[in-house]
């Protein structure tokens, strides 16, 4: 497997010439939309983050006996649990998408 130098270092030859018959670019792109999306998602107002800190302030009250420390109006300590556990089960799905949309990459890695 021959390298190749390019203006960002040594790469495998083959790799590279495999890339470029097949790798869309673009693709990287999208996943910075979608990263755009969660990081938005995650710490906007009434993101994440906020539902996460009401989802502690319900358990802390409902296992721990504290003080009401948020609205009872709303979703259910289940709900609120579950909403959360099905976006991060969406968020882990997008992810490893995006580690498999990468991956081809990594075959570029110089023997050098």
């Amino acid at each position: 497997m021959p390298d190749i130098d390019t203006p960002y270092g040594k790469v495998d030859a083959d790799a590279l010439q495999a890339l470029q018959d097949t790798f869309d670019t673009t693709a990287i792109l999208s996943l910075v939309d979608q990263m755009d999306a969660i990081r938005a998602r995650l710490c906007d107002p009434a993101g994440l983050r906020d539902d996460l800190l009401r989802l502690h302030g319900m358990a802390h009250t409902v296992i721990n006996g504290a003080a009401l420390s948020c609205s009872t109006s709303g979703p259910t300590l289940v709900e609120q649990a579950e909403s959360i556990l099905e976006e991060l089960d969406d968020w882990i799905l997008l992810l490893r998408r995006a580690v498999q949309s990468l991956q081809p990459l990594e075959r570029l890695h110089s023997e050098a």
